[in-house]
């Protein structure tokens, strides 16, 4: 196998709705020290990667894969690559400690073929340290070795594409809220969002454990609410269009807003109504990217909520494989309380995974479903 060819899907940085499909040929014969050939099994698509590509300048997430070129013709300025989650084998491997045929899971590039330079590699999985790599954050760069993966499961990979780097953020928010709370009405908006569920579940299915009195509550279109209901991950939920029976039911409460939707709008009518009872906004994600007014933060005194801070932290406070045991045991338990809600779908091409990508991003992809995407 002298030479593969990468098929990787561009978007234009500045207007998202631009792609282009591009190949890059790959020569396994220069591969140099430590570098490893990653060939993309399949991968997850969700809003959460279109939140990756809404912040992809302000959060560096276009920094992970810069496109490549073969200097064919085609020019990468001022186009990107939108990070995924998904299975990968290594195809060709220049470190002595990681073998052909090995799969791994982790941070990737829609793309089916990508090189990266492995470091820091231990029984659990290695890092990506390659020079081209301008990463945010370690915790992005980190692949996980199936084999020695405690939350794997082979027959749940559509689960684990979809749900669990998603679920991640969950754990840590969990725990950081579970760390802080003092009895608030806890207010999340998107609560369909998948990383909104498994929030609200871990604080809902943990409160009596931790004697804690705050109450889990979702906020939602009113299309998504029998959905929510039924997932038994809230306390209650309300309506966009309802929120002013939120102050009939929880009277002469404090309120904290965990937001994963950053529509400005939402959370000034929010501010509006409950006043100084809004004790607390943090912000999480973005799955109103294009919501025409952004929360500000200063104006809100609102904080951001960065999760692979708080992995790093709880990862050296508890040790990498005591965390990653946590985290197994809980994402299995919510795998298994919301398994009836969602289906898994197949993309296979470029033709198929742009259209769904297309799709995501003009908001009319089915948000039930759990998107499996190949290239082959």
């Amino acid at each position: 196998m002298p030479t593969v060819t990468s098929t990787q899907i561009w978007v234009k940085q500045d207007d998202l709705n631009q792609t282009k499909v591009v190949e890059y040929v790959l020569s396994t014969n220069i591969l140099r020290e430590d570098e490893v050939l990653l060939k993309t099994d399949s991968f997850g698509f969700s809003a959460n990667n279109i939140t990756y590509a809404a912040l992809g300048f302000k959060m560096g997430y276009w920094g992970f894969f810069p496109p490549q070129s073969n200097n064919d013709g085609v020019n990468p300025n001022g186009f990107g690559i939108v990070p995924v989650w998904g299975f990968a084998t290594v195809k060709a491997s220049c470190h002595p400690d990681i073998k052909e045929g090995e799969k791994v899971f982790g941070y990737l590039p829609m793309a089916s073929h990508w090189v990266i330079k492995a470091g820091k590699v231990a029984t659990h999985g290695f890092s990506d340290v390659h020079e081209m790599r301008k990463s945010i954050s370690p915790v992005y760069d980190q692949y996980l070795r199936c084999a020695a993966d405690p939350g794997y499961d082979k027959a749940r990979e559509a689960w684990q594409l979809n749900f669990r780097p998603l679920y991640m953020t969950s754990f840590v928010l969990d725990d950081y809220v579970a760390e802080k709370a003092k009895g608030e009405v806890l207010l999340l908006s998107s609560a369909s969002s998948k990383t909104a569920l498994g929030t609200a579940q871990l604080l809902k299915d943990q409160k009596s454990a931790r004697n804690a009195s705050y109450q889990v509550v979702g906020l939602t279109s009113q299309s998504n609410m029998d959905m929510v209901k039924a997932s038994d991950c809230y306390d209650a939920v309300y309506s966009y269009d309802d929120l002013s029976a939120l102050t009939s039911d929880c009277r002469n409460s404090r309120y904290w807003l965990l937001d994963f939707a950053a529509n400005g709008t939402l959370i000034n009518n929010l501010s509006e109504l409950l006043g100084d009872n809004l004790s607390e906004v943090t912000l999480i994600g973005a799955t109103d990217w294009k919501a025409e007014e952004k929360p500000n933060p200063k104006l809100l005194n609102a904080e951001i909520f960065f999760a692979p801070a708080r992995v790093k932290l709880r990862q050296g406070e508890w040790g990498h494989e005591a965390f990653l045991a946590k985290y197994a045991g809980a994402w299995l338990r919510f795998a298994s309380k919301v398994s009836g809600h969602f289906f898994e779908q197949s993309h296979q091409g470029t033709n198929a995974i742009t259209q769904l990508y297309l799709e995501t991003l003009n908001g009319s992809a089915n948000t039930k479903a759990l998107n499996v995407a190949t290239f082959d």
